[in-house]
């Protein structure tokens, strides 16, 4: 089965949450936008080494040091444009992926938090020849894994917050060739 499909439930569960954040002093949500790097992509035939991606995320206070927080999002590798000899080959990468994190307190505006995240990848590749004829583009297997991921964050403020996240990521080209490794993502969270 497709992991988008088994994204939907807790995407709305977040999305609930968002509602009951205002009833609920125990919730807090909101909107996640992510910028990363994934140094080596582009040479193993995934898309460019940045990437880009949007994340709803729903937070259930513990206490006041502990919370559990849940998101899912939508992450996208742009196209790497790689020749070789007589074709020149474009591949880039989207996928959706959901974690569920523990975090703790330092003081109330920072923060650490480390957990699981399940991810679901799949490389989109377009061939030109010199003659300049294009083959169709091809879409890959889906690569589907759960990794860990930590993390710190900081609160700026009621409305924002700052989050730098390790994530052990992988994926794998047109072959199946996979490749692995640490993805750093940055996040800025808009708290509803």
């Amino acid at each position: 089965m497709k992991l988008r499909s088994h994204l939907l439930v807790p995407a709305l569960m977040i999305a609930c949450g968002a509602s009951a954040a205002h009833a609920q002093e125990s919730w807090d949500a909101g909107f996640k936008l992510v910028a990363g790097n994934f140094s080596g992509a582009d040479g193993a035939g995934i898309g460019q080494s940045k990437n880009y991606g949007v994340a709803m995320f729903g937070t259930y206070i513990l206490s006041r040091r502990q919370s559990l927080e849940f998101d899912g999002g939508y992450r996208y590798f742009p196209t790497a444009t790689t020749v070789n000899g007589g074709f020149t080959q474009d591949d880039k990468t989207d996928g959706y992926y959901a974690s569920a994190l523990y975090r703790w307190g330092w003081r109330q505006d920072l923060y650490a938090h480390a957990g699981l995240r399940a991810s679901q990848f799949r490389v989109n590749t377009r061939t030109s020849y010199s003659d300049g004829t294009t083959s169709p583009a091809l879409k890959g297997a889906f690569t589907t894994v759960v990794k860990p991921v930590v993390g710190v964050g900081a609160r700026l403020s009621d409305k924002y917050s700052v989050e730098l996240n390790l994530v052990s990521f992988e994926s794998a080209n047109i072959s199946g060739k996979a490749a692995s490794g640490t993805l750093v993502e940055a996040a800025l969270a808009i708290h509803l």
